[in-house]
């Protein structure tokens, strides 16, 4: 086969390409570059031998191409492999190709009256929906002051859908938002559930934070497309009600040592780490007597408890949920949470040493925080409590959260239709719904006391 070449000054995009060191030539002869006034040589040198293209011993894998550059991108192409074996006939076949893709990007452009319209790429518009959840460029009567793990949570989602696109060819930079479709959702349905193997809630938490982005973009740049995500149908699940048993608890108190915390963690690189800590039998205690989300227990502190006749009767705390949802500047008349000091939360209280510490502004829980923050706190107690639950061997999958619903469950056998206003439930359905373990309901004692 005939060696191809180029001119000094090829057609604008046109190029060869080898199939063999896989690298794109834009010129086949030397050619002088001037930097700051002086002439530089510059040579096409192979991407495997390191030498001169005239030279490569496989001209049959040369191909001529044109790299078309989209409009208002930085770096994305579009790039065609020609037929053509003759420069002269590249030249023509690159123009025709060229007319063609504008002629495409022009129909893409207009809308159905005729409407010059601006172009969105689906990259693109991630990313500044990512700012958008970090607050960034938004106006300050906007803002709404997400938590990191939940925007971690959404560009995870995001990274998931064009993972799912790019097995499937599709370039995410070139895709306009617009014209994402049922094809593509179809795709990430079938990434999520067969190549990731994700169960039904997790997927529906990956489905619907794509409706939600895509929610967005279309009132953000005013799209007047119809969602690609709204018709998705959401998969069944089981709520989960169970609740920590009385010898379960206390075979997992006498289980926690140091000497048991070691599991491997990792799969490429495992490292051995101990998930015991000192403050984890503490904390999980807390957990099961106060009913408090993992947040609400690592933010206790001593003057936070009042007292009624000289004794601590019950415990005021922060409604964070609620707070967080109303935003900043709206929530100043959110009213704080009242956790009893029930028997026994009393007798953890003391135990924790409440006589010498009362009325301190210290926290209850792991007070030295001057090497861990208040989410390295929460992480360590919930992978703490599934460790060491699992070490029990008693065929279930507890976690931390399970001892919520153990408190909310004596609370309602105690308390009936007004545990709502101790649990800051908005509604009984609620509460029954995700928290309420009926197989201990008719267990109602007179005093609310948890083992």
């Amino acid at each position: 086969m005939k060696r191809i070449k180029l001119p000094k000054r090829p057609h604008k995009g046109l190029c060869i390409y080898c199939n063999h060191c896989k690298k794109y030539f834009f010129n086949t002869s030397d050619v002088y570059v001037k930097i700051k006034d002086e002439l530089i040589k510059r040579t096409a040198i192979c991407g495997i031998k390191k030498t001169k293209f005239l030279n490569c011993k496989f001209p049959e894998k040369h191909r001529y191409r044109t790299r078309i550059h989209y409009p208002n991108q930085n770096a994305s192409y579009k790039t065609k492999t020609l037929k053509a074996e003759t420069y002269n006939d590249a030249v023509v076949e690159a123009i025709n190709y060229e007319e063609n893709f504008y002629e495409r990007l022009k129909k893409d452009s207009v809308d159905s009256d005729g409407k010059l319209i601006k172009r969105y790429y689906l990259f693109n518009t991630q990313v500044k929906y990512i700012n958008f959840l970090n607050d960034r460029g938004v106006p300050e009567h906007k803002k709404a002051n997400r938590s990191e793990k939940h925007i971690k949570e959404i560009y995870k989602c995001l990274l998931l859908f064009n993972e799912s696109l790019i097995l499937k060819k599709i370039n995410i930079k070139t895709l306009l938002v617009i014209k994402v479709s049922d094809s593509h959702v179809g795709y990430f349905h079938t990434y999520l559930l067969k190549y990731k193997g994700y169960q039904n809630k997790t997927y529906n938490n990956k489905m619907s934070a794509l409706k939600a982005f895509f929610k967005w973009a279309n009132k953000e740049y005013k799209l007047k497309m119809d969602n690609p995500f709204e018709d998705v149908k959401l998969r069944s699940t089981s709520k989960s009600i169970d609740t920590i048993s009385e010898i379960e608890y206390n075979k997992l108190l006498e289980i926690i040592s140091p000497e048991k915390g070691y599991v491997m963690i990792g799969v490429k690189n495992p490292k051995r780490k101990n998930r015991y800590k000192s403050y984890l039998k503490d904390g999980i205690e807390l957990a099961l007597h106060t009913g408090g989300r993992r947040e609400e227990i690592v933010e206790l502190k001593w003057d936070m408890i009042k007292e009624v006749e000289n004794r601590p009767t019950y415990i005021l705390v922060p409604n964070l949920k609620v707070e967080r949802q109303k935003g900043k500047g709206f929530n100043d008349n959110v009213p704080p949470k009242i956790i009893p000091v029930t028997t026994s939360l009393n007798l953890l209280l003391h135990r924790l040493g409440y006589e010498e510490k009362k009325g301190s502004h210290e926290y209850i829980l792991c007070p030295d925080r001057s090497k861990i923050t208040t989410l390295g706190i929460m992480e360590n107690l919930s992978k703490g409590f599934s460790h060491f639950f699992d070490l029990l061997d008693t065929g279930r999958k507890l976690q931390l959260k399970h001892l919520r619903k153990t408190y909310l469950t004596h609370l309602q056998s105690v308390m009936g239709t007004e545990a709502k206003l101790l649990s800051s439930h908005s509604t009984d359905d609620v509460l029954k719904k995700h928290y309420i373990d009926q197989t201990v309901i008719n267990k109602a004692v007179k005093d609310l006391k948890i083992f």
